[in-house]
């Protein structure tokens, strides 16, 4: 019967977090990579095709109004009005007259916008197309139109420009430093959940808790992996001298079957330790290997783990702590 407390103690942390820890090169080789692969994503999805650029330009431009028949200066015009006023005769037709025969009133229309920001008498034109030469030659035409409607309208003594600058590249916000944190958060994420899946299904054995969720034969101890952790295993196994007998070491390795001869010579010894390659030994073979034995009669006394690392045994035990099991422990 294998002890439950064992069984059902679920995951060991510590011994997951020094396994992890194992593992750090290749965790932040993937954080790396995926901040990598993350800036490079984003310069894929940010690279717009030449077809597909836009360049912009604006002017500002003054509004002299007049004053209506109370005296009153003409107030009715504000950016609504104007995105209209643009679009619409006479303006639009005064722009197109100062373009080429190329520009349809659709593009001129489509490429001029006009807003009021703060002050009624400022009004900025903003012209945006696909190609420079032409975003700089919509917004001159409509520059031109305003000051020629500016000297027919009546609500107005002049329009007239006040600045205008050339098409420049419309450049979206960087989000670069966005979108490496992102890759990295995935990678770390990924690699994590990865080794996490990993660990539930590897069943290795590592230190004693791994033996014991397998069979609930004591542990007799660290055949080797220092100096203190031989002591203990020699300590243990002249225990069990004392009670059965002989003690026939048996060595389990998954690339070898056992012998006729090597079974012979474990019926005959009064107990059989079962020695564990550390990490080279899984908890499904070992299970097989204890009912194949228990079925030629062998006495199994219990189970030692061989060629250990120390460094990972004194982390995860603590240095001072004793490494010593209590045969016949149940």
């Amino acid at each position: 019967m294998k002890d439950s407390n064992y069984v059902n103690d679920g995951m060991d942390i510590k011994k997951y977090m020094l396994c992890l820890l194992g593992r750090l090169p290749l965790v932040l080789g993937a954080v790396a990579g995926g901040a990598v692969l993350g800036a490079l994503v984003y310069m894929v999805v940010r690279t717009v095709p030449e077809s597909e650029r836009e360049y912009s330009a604006y002017a500002k431009v003054y509004l002299d109004f007049a004053a209506d028949e109370t005296g009153e200066v003409y107030q009715a015009y504000n950016g609504y009005t104007w995105n209209d006023l643009m679009a619409a005769d006479p303006i639009m037709e005064l722009t197109l007259g100062n373009l080429s025969a190329d520009y349809t009133r659709e593009e001129t229309a489509a490429a001029i916008k006009a807003e009021i920001l703060s002050d009624i008498r400022l009004l900025t034109i903003t012209a945006t197309t696909n190609r420079a030469e032409r975003t700089d030659a919509i917004l001159g035409a409509a520059v031109q139109a305003l000051e020629t409607y500016g000297g027919q309208a009546k609500e107005f003594l002049e329009i007239h420009a006040i600045q205008k600058t050339e098409a420049k590249l419309v450049v979206a916000d960087s989000r670069m430093a966005q979108a490496v944190f992102v890759g990295a958060f995935l990678g770390l994420f990924l690699s994590l959940l990865g080794f996490s899946l990993f660990y539930v299904m590897d069943d290795r054995i590592l230190v004693a808790g791994d033996a014991r969720k397998v069979t609930n034969l004591s542990f007799v101890g660290y055949a080797s992996g220092g100096e203190r952790l031989t002591q203990d295993y020699e300590n243990n196994l002249a225990y069990l001298r004392e009670k059965p007998g002989d003690i026939q070491i048996c060595e389990l390795n998954r690339d070898k079957s056992f012998s006729e001869e090597e079974l012979r010579e474990m019926r005959k010894a009064g107990g059989v330790v079962l020695s564990l390659p550390f990490g080279k030994a899984h908890g499904a073979f070992v299970s097989y290997a204890i009912e194949l034995l228990k079925t030629q009669d062998c006495a199994l006394c219990g189970v030692a783990i061989r060629d250990a690392d120390e460094r990972f045994l004194q982390r995860y035990y603590g240095k001072s702590t004793v490494m010593l099991e209590a045969v016949g422990e149940k």
